[in-house]
């Protein structure tokens, strides 16, 4: 067990190297120079890590950041920083938020969350995990309970 552990805090550790980190810019461009590997992402805002992920595919995972019905981020950043604009409707797997509330989103992702990322091919949920549990309740982005098992034929 102990193995584990440090196999995750050295991973840990190289994931928050200060170079490691990168200013989000919302644009297929910036999604596209993301590698295409699996590998575990981190968010922080005001130097607290608020989000961290684990996916099959880096770069496909910053493509979906970019739409609202596809990234629990975007919609969580609009629940609790702009319910209360005129207009607002609650976004979902199948709708957007609307069109006001999207470049509120947007602005606020580009001006106060960064990225970091590292390619891991073993332990992602591992690591996705041993990183959220550090992740204070008031801050966290992650809406997080039990994954949905998929049900088979």
């Amino acid at each position: 067990m102990v193995h584990i552990e440090q196999y995750l805090e050295n991973l840990k550790s190289q994931l928050f190297q200060p170079n490691n980190w990168q200013q989000i810019v919302m644009t297929r461009r910036w999604a596209e120079s993301i590698p295409e590997e699996a590998g575990v992402y981190v968010m922080k805002e005001n130097d607290k890590i608020v989000y961290v992920g684990e996916t099959g595919n880096l770069q496909g995972r910053m493509y979906d950041l970019l739409d609202s019905r596809h990234h629990t981020v975007r919609r969580t950043i609009g629940e609790k920083l702009f319910s209360n604009e005129e207009g607002f409707t609650k976004a979902t797997t199948r709708k957007k938020f609307p069109e006001h509330i999207e470049e509120l989103v947007n602005n606020h992702i580009c001006t106060n969350l960064y990225l970091a990322y590292l390619e891991v091919q073993l332990g992602r949920k591992e690591l996705e995990e041993f990183i959220e549990s550090d992740i204070e309740v008031e801050t966290r982005l992650n809406k997080r309970g039990k994954r949905k098992k998929k049900k088979r034929k």
